[in-house]
């Protein structure tokens, strides 16, 4: 019977080893509670207990090895709790005699509790078990499980416990602020906040990080905003905590204070340039974008050859619409720094917003030589090809767009370019292709209307209609195919279901000013129905005021019901706001009724150079014989 407790005891002794030194690895990995936050070391503590009492048997030195040491006291060690080779190592040699059976069953209790996730039991074992026996660790446990299930009172109780047994660790420090701040007491965390600053390691910036972190992951901007200000009260100020107080002023939009904050930082040390950027984004989010953009130029002055304040800079004019002098700035950047991808492309989309195509076409080029963001250069270089009318160029760019964020939309673009190329049925085939492969309802959606697009410019509306039902088969409520249909059965002079399509988008999303203009219109350009489709047109105008389009159509029913006057209001309005080929025919044709025929031709001329191809347009000349 000796013979077995000892061969027993030496076998589950290696089993234990090792389960100690994978307890090393983890056993604090609950501090920030994003992980698994039960672990076996007390489960390894009370075994070990067991077998030191095995291990008092009377057994000869043979059978034995060696005598039993004699016990002693549990050494809590002056290290926090989340020393985790300390921790586990004091669990693994806790001898028999600090255990009793109670205390042994409530440590056993709670972790079997907690692994089965059951933090309330697991608290409660772990509360008896460290009012039972003064061990730090274990007073340590209960507070984390507190914390973790979020019952903070008894989390006090339990680092009230630990104070007394260890009360200068790094961790009880942050246990108790993080309490406090969660407890909605953020005036009682300063003192403990105050002991992390001391005790964190490092520089004050380095000390600053670790307050940062703690209060960004357990306080509300408004708790760590006071926190900030009694730290910062009186003489003990610290440059990167009233910075960090500043930030938080801005997001409670205290500007005003958020800049004193930084103006006391910078009497500190003046030269802090970063202080200095962080105080011009905050002048440009109170709208004083001169200031901030004339502060940052100083700035820059001061350190010509430092790109990241350059790049901020540039970011800055391009944020309050100052193109030419973001480009300047992206120039000097894209000069230094050739092989930067994303200086490169920046600066390419600002010759692009600029209408300065070559200069963007060269950049992209670089960008492709170089190999710096390919995808989207071979894309943007289609783009522009297709832009200029260049499709096969356009075709053999969006081709080379093998992946990345732009690559169906290149696939996209290259079906409808095959159509504008003569072959639309080829376009056809591969957009419905593209479709079928798709699993993402909305990316097979942009296939359906790409292949839409092809037939509308076709003609072939009545195949439109075919193919748009065909996918809403599986998904008959979709309402941005349903609008699409509605707008194909209007060309196909299938009113009914163009009507129908139309009032079952505006039954699904009552505001769809697209659809209720798009109903009135066609009522009122194809019925009599005219005050029902002024009312639709009112609808829509009541939700975009000012949409060109919508205003068209007030223009066209009012034309139609013979109120001129309001006709040539709102189509001159909609006209000055877009030069759009319809929107001319139908001023145009107003005016030419009014007898204002050389205005109508000028109107109409405009028209045509926009799109000589519009349909509206070509039916409206050819009536008046122009």
């Amino acid at each position: 019977m000796l013979f077995i407790c000892t061969r027993v005891s030496s076998l589950l002794r290696k089993i234990i080893s090792i389960i100690i030194q994978s307890v090393k690895k983890f056993v604090h990995s609950f501090y920030f509670f994003g992980q698994r936050l039960f672990l076996p070391a007390l489960f390894s503590l009370a075994i070990m207990s067991g077998l030191s009492a095995c291990d008092t048997l009377p057994v000869s030195p043979q059978e034995s090895g060696s005598a039993a040491e004699p016990a002693g006291k549990t050494d809590t060690g002056s290290d926090s709790a989340g020393k985790a080779d300390s921790g586990a190592d004091a669990a693994a040699t806790a001898p028999a005699e600090d255990l009793d059976s109670e205390t042994l069953f409530n440590l056993l209790a709670a972790e079997f509790a907690g692994n089965s996730g059951n933090i309330d039991a697991s608290l409660k074992y772990y509360e008896k078990a460290s009012q039972e026996i003064e061990d730090s660790r274990i007073a340590a446990r209960a507070a984390y499980i507190a914390i973790y299930g979020k019952d903070y009172e008894t989390a006090l109780e339990a680092l009230n416990r630990w104070a007394e047994l260890e009360p200068d660790a790094l961790d009880l420090q942050k246990m108790y602020a993080i309490t406090w701040l969660h407890l909605k007491k953020p005036e009682k965390a300063v003192p403990y906040i105050r002991k992390v600053l001391d005790q964190t390691e490092g520089s004050p910036a380095d000390k600053a990080l670790a307050v940062k972190a703690l209060l960004e992951k357990e306080a509300s901007n408004e708790d760590a905003y006071k926190v900030l200000q009694i730290l910062n009260a009186g003489d003990r100020k610290q440059v990167h905590l009233l910075v960090l107080q500043s930030r938080y002023a801005a997001e409670l939009k205290k500007y005003d204070e958020a800049i004193a904050l930084l103006d006391q930082a910078l009497e500190t040390d003046p030269q802090l340039f970063e202080v200095m950027l962080i105080k011009a984004r905050i002048l440009a989010v109170q709208g004083k974008n001169d200031e901030a953009t004339a502060l940052v130029s100083r700035v820059l002055k001061e350190y010509p050859d430092n790109d990241n304040l350059r790049l901020q800079y540039a970011r800055m004019l391009l944020e309050q619409g100052k193109l030419e002098a973001a480009i300047k700035e992206y120039t000097l950047l894209h000069e230094k720094l050739p092989e930067n991808g994303d200086i490169s492309l920046s600066l390419a989309l600002l010759y692009i917003e600029t209408r300065q195509l070559d200069e963007a076409v060269e950049i992209f080029e670089e960008m492709v030589e170089t190999d710096q963001r390919t995808a989207v250069a071979h894309y943007y270089l289609g783009r522009i090809a297709q832009n200029r009318g260049e499709n096969k160029q356009a075709v053999a760019y969006y081709l080379r767009v093998k992946s990345g964020e732009y690559a169906y939309d290149a696939q996209l673009r290259i079906g409808i370019l095959l159509s504008e190329l003569g072959r639309p049925d080829d376009g056809l085939a591969k957009l419905a292709a593209l479709a079928e492969e798709q699993t993402d309802w909305g990316l097979r959606v942009r296939a359906y209307l790409a292949q839409g697009e092809i037939l509308r410019e076709q003609k072939r509306y009545r195949e439109g209609v075919e193919m748009y039902s065909r996918a809403l088969m599986q998904k008959p409520d979709d309402t941005t195919l349903l609008y699409a249909r509605g707008l194909m059965a209007e060309k196909a002079d299938q009113l009914k279901l163009a009507e129908a399509d139309l009032r079952k988008v505006i039954e699904l999303d009552p505001k769809s000013a697209d659809a209720l203009n798009a109903l009135g219109y066609t009522l009122a350009d194809r019925t009599d129905r005219y005050e029902e489709a002024l009312g639709y047109i009112l609808r829509a105008s009541e939700l975009v005021p000012d949409d060109p389009a919508i205003l068209d159509s007030l223009g066209w029913v009012n034309y139609r019901m013979g109120r001129m006057d309001e006709a040539m209001k709102w189509l001159s309005k909609a006209f000055e706001k877009l030069e759009d080929a319809e929107i001319a025919a139908h001023y145009g044709e107003v005016l030419w009724v009014s007898g204002q025929k050389d205005k109508a031709r000028e109107i109409w001329a405009k028209g045509k150079k926009q799109n000589a191809k519009n349909p509206v347009l070509i039916k409206t000349l050819k009536r008046f014989k122009q």
